[in-house]
């Protein structure tokens, strides 16, 4: 069923006339979903629709529950309507947008961790993992794109010391809480009062540090304003191993990001890849177009950012000593 057959069906099952206007937010470079705002009578939806084609068994379902739930909790805009089946998710849209600046002002990064804080203390029946299934697949193309060109000799050791880096983590048994493991600027929302979290397509138990890391990495968050930050997540000042899980969590964000941004290139792209030169690193946080650079391109010069940024700081001092402070200097990360 096309995209506009669907969308008439969500408009006739809500009850909304044809006075009803649809927009499509811009697209993204993932395939299997869409979205869309909707308003009529004065009110803003947003609509999301899956490609089920591109569904794993249980993975939608999952994702709106765990929508419906950060709904209910006041983290994530209310569900309206909710039909796995079909891939229709129908929500509350957001009267915000996302930061216009990195950093964030001090209200907005406060209020980011107390939301963050919010969502981990949620419990969500099933355990779900959906950020697991996504870097395997993601991990499944690397390896694919990668390995018949020389120039991404890098990619393949960045696999291999993520994958490092995250199992050293794992045997810390950090208890696991409900995570976001996405928040790139795009899905954090702010109203003019607090911040919303939306997109919860990667949602899964895992430490919570790596919320804290990426958020922090993504609005800019450090120095003074990053202590407050922590302050008001944990209320209280984050201690020495908070401090070190935080800084390799950093590292295996920049890691994961960059894969994950590799294995969304478009299949088109791949024989220009191996031309990439020194000059396409950047700020892998900054996904603002340079002057008429297709989006398949955009993703790929983010991804090279993402994954010599994350090398980079995995190779640094402050890494070294992470790894010292909580007992893994041993393992390979």
């Amino acid at each position: 069923m096309s995209a506009d057959a669907r969308i008439a069906g969500v408009l006739q099952l809500l009850g909304l006339g044809d006075d009803a206007t649809v927009r499509p937010f811009p697209a993204t470079p993932t395939p299997w979903a869409s979205t869309y705002s909707i308003e009529a009578d004065g009110t803003r939806r947003v609509l999301r629709l899956i490609d089920l084609r591109f569904a794993e068994e249980g993975v939608v379902p999952t994702e709106f529950r765990a929508a419906r739930l950060l709904g209910e909790q006041g983290v994530g805009p209310r569900v309206q309507h909710a039909d796995p089946e079909a891939g229709v998710l129908v929500m509350d849209e957001i009267d915000g947008t996302p930061a216009v600046t990195r950093p964030l002002t001090r209200w907005q990064a406060l209020s980011l961790a107390r939301v963050l804080r919010e969502l981990h203390t949620l419990e969500m029946d099933g355990q779900p993992r959906l950020h697991v299934n996504k870097e395997r697949a993601a991990t499944a193309a690397v390896a694919r794109i990668a390995a018949p060109v020389p120039e991404f000799a890098l990619y393949c050791e960045a696999s291999g010391r993520f994958d490092s880096l995250r199992a050293a983590l794992a045997r810390l048994g950090v208890a696991d809480r409900l995570c976001h493991n996405d928040l790139n600027r795009g899905n954090v929302v702010f109203d003019g009062v607090r911040a919303w979290l939306i997109d919860f397509d990667h949602l899964g138990v895992g430490d919570p540090m790596y919320d804290l890391a990426n958020a922090m990495l993504s609005q800019g968050i450090d120095g003074e304003l990053g202590e407050e930050f922590l302050q008001a997540y944990f209320d209280r000042p984050a201690d020495a191993a908070e401090t070190a899980r935080l800084e390799l969590m950093a590292c295996l964000v920049l890691l994961r990001y960059g894969l994950s941004a590799l294995s969304l290139v478009p299949a088109e792209l791949h024989d220009r890849l191996g031309t990439w030169t020194p000059d396409m690193l950047g700020d892998p946080f900054d996904f603002s177009p340079r002057e008429n650079e297709e989006v398949g391109w955009l993703v790929f010069r983010l991804s090279l950012s993402f994954v010599h940024a994350g090398m980079a700081r995995l190779d640094a001092d402050a890494a070294t000593r992470a790894a010292e402070t909580l007992g893994l200097l041993g393992a390979r990360v």
